[in-house]
């Protein structure tokens, strides 16, 4: 959009009937301004793309521990489930033993 208007402020200076060494002066002034306003748009695109990577990367590592810490409930639970049964049945095996001795 900016190219546009540049383009267009540019058509108007040249097709303007005045003197050559004006319109060179004007053509100067323009592109003067434009290098500027570009170097103001391209700091405030820098600045609000760092913001944005920031904002990004914060919430991608709080999403990401909140998924660490659901697996590992989710792998814990796992665990018990298949280490509970066999620990029941050493129990049993071991009670077995126990009062096998005694009698």
């Amino acid at each position: 959009m900016l190219a546009g208007i540049s383009l267009g402020a540019l058509a108007g200076i040249l097709f303007a009937p005045d003197k050559g060494e004006n319109t060179r002066e004007k053509i100067g002034k323009k592109a003067t301004d434009l290098k500027h306003d570009f170097e103001v748009k391209s700091a405030e695109l820098k600045r609000d793309l760092a913001k944005k990577t920031s904002e990004l990367e914060a919430k991608l590592k709080k999403d990401l521990e909140e998924q660490i810490e659901i697996s590992k409930t989710k792998i814990n639970k796992f665990a018990e489930s298949i280490t509970t049964p066999i620990k029941d049945k050493l129990k049993d095996k071991s009670a077995s033993t126990e009062t096998a001795k005694e009698a």
